[in-house]
């Protein structure tokens, strides 16, 4: 059966974005001996090729990334891991989670279809009951913090990145009752990013 993986950028202090809901301030005090570093990209490439779902959700944050992955796939400028992770996303079943998206606004993005919020858990425990490999979130907080209480989440990927946000939004919303098993331990020296691979279990 599927397992479902969530994986997320963090800064040190627990970050997941600025006030503005955006990440781009954490950059803004980055080593230098980092600028150009895609180990990030090079990861979730990685965990995408080996899913057959991806979970988005919110209006925002969904038209955003079906948007910007579709622009990538063409765009000359942009790097090979970007492109490779563009062909991909551009194939994989998408599922959205939102109450305000409708089907004209995914016309343009095949693979794609709406879930209601409300429908969330349900959707997501009737994927894993099926067949097929993995489900994959990537960001998607809100999401996959419901999930993790409704013990949906199989693994969860945090990949430090060697920023300090200073505030911002956290990473969990609240504390859920799962306990951590570590599985894995992982850094990439030439972009200062560390991943902990843990294993979700009911605490």
């Amino acid at each position: 059966m599927p397992t479902l993986t969530v994986c997320n950028f963090v800064t040190v202090d627990g970050r997941y974005e600025d006030d503005e809901h955006d990440i781009i301030s954490f950059f803004e005090h980055q080593h230098p001996d980092y600028h150009g570093a895609d180990t990030f990209d090079h990861y979730t490439t990685s965990l995408l090729a080996e899913a057959d779902t991806v979970l988005l959700s919110g209006r925002r944050s969904s038209l955003g990334n079906l948007s910007y992955w579709a622009s990538v796939r063409d765009d000359p400028g942009a790097t090979e891991i970007r492109r490779r992770f563009a062909e991909l996303f551009a194939r994989v079943d998408k599922v959205v989670v939102s109450d305000t998206i409708t089907p004209d606004d995914l016309e343009p993005y095949p693979n794609t279809r709406i879930v209601a919020v409300d429908d969330a858990r349900a959707e997501v425990a009737a994927l894993k009951q099926g067949e097929g490999r993995g489900i994959l979130i990537l960001l998607g907080r809100i999401l996959w913090n419901d999930l993790m209480r409704a013990r949906l989440v199989d693994e969860l990927h945090l990949v430090t990145f060697p920023l300090i946000g200073g505030g911002g939004v956290s990473l969990f919303d609240e504390r859920p009752f799962v306990a951590l098993k570590l599985l894995e331990t992982r850094a990439w020296p030439e972009s200062g990013n560390v991943l902990m691979r843990w294993k979700i279990e009911p605490a």
